[in-house]
């Protein structure tokens, strides 16, 4: 094992012993729901295994734990040069009541960790390290979702120190309604966060459809415009199957 994967095991040891802090994986609990099939016709693309590029976390929304200003992030989203990362978070939170930690399960570490202003996107690079035990397991994942046409989620672990406000008193462009505040609830916001761990998961908090999640260099995020467009042309589609469907049978 080299040296930045020691440091940064290091670190997150040292950050499980942080007090006076609420620790938070931003994953998305499921219900299991049967599925019957899935067809993709989407092109294999080959999976870097060393390096990984990510969106992590974007500012100003709501996460496990409560609001997340972006001013927050901003000046805390460094902590997460170094961290580790592992998988549907078994590296931090296993065992009774999920308290105990597992260091079978990480498989790589961060770096590069950039914040953009302009989209509030927290971006880092996921080295992968291939002697890890579940690094194999990590690469099959992703290209089993490369072949679904699914881009890989990924959620993060933090510590975090809150207060807490009336929804009202939220900025204007927050969407508390949807979280289903009432404007005189209290919400949690984030004062600050300590950065602990990323983990691939199967749905994050930040999801791939709000912009984050496993992504090379070349794949773009469709903007929610060309979502719109697309859903339309599917929609053009499939009506036009149906006339032409009708209009052979008349003949």
């Amino acid at each position: 094992m080299d040296k930045t994967m020691k440091d940064a095991i290091k670190r997150y040891l040292r950050e499980q012993k942080k007090q006076n802090q609420d620790k938070f994986s931003d994953e998305v609990v499921f219900t299991v729901v049967p599925v019957m099939g899935l067809e993709s016709g989407v092109a294999e693309k080959p999976v870097q295994t060393g390096t990984q590029n990510m969106i992590a976390i974007i500012g100003d929304r709501f996460m496990n734990g409560g609001f997340l200003p972006v001013e927050v992030l901003q000046k805390n989203y460094k902590g997460w040069e170094g961290t580790l990362h592992d998988i549907n978070h078994m590296g931090t939170s296993t065992g009774f009541f999920l308290m105990q930690t597992d260091i079978t399960y990480f498989i790589g570490y961060h770096s590069d960790v950039k914040f953009d202003a302009k989209t509030k996107e927290v971006s880092m690079t996921l080295n992968i390290e291939p002697s890890t035990q579940f690094s194999s397991a990590w690469e099959a994942y992703v290209k089993l979702c490369q072949r679904a046409g699914k881009i890989p989620n990924v959620s993060v672990t933090y510590y975090a120190k809150r207060n807490f406000i009336h929804a009202s008193d939220l900025p204007k462009n927050v969407p508390w309604k949807k979280e289903g505040y009432g404007k005189d609830d209290l919400v949690p916001v984030m004062t600050q966060i300590t950065p602990v761990c990323v983990s691939t998961v199967l749905e994050g908090r930040c999801n791939d459809k709000d912009g984050c999640g496993l992504r090379n260099e070349d794949e773009e995020i469709p903007s929610e415009l060309e979502i719109e467009l697309e859903k339309k042309n599917q929609e053009n589609i499939k009506r036009i199957k149906i006339k032409k469907s009708k209009f052979d049978m008349e003949d």
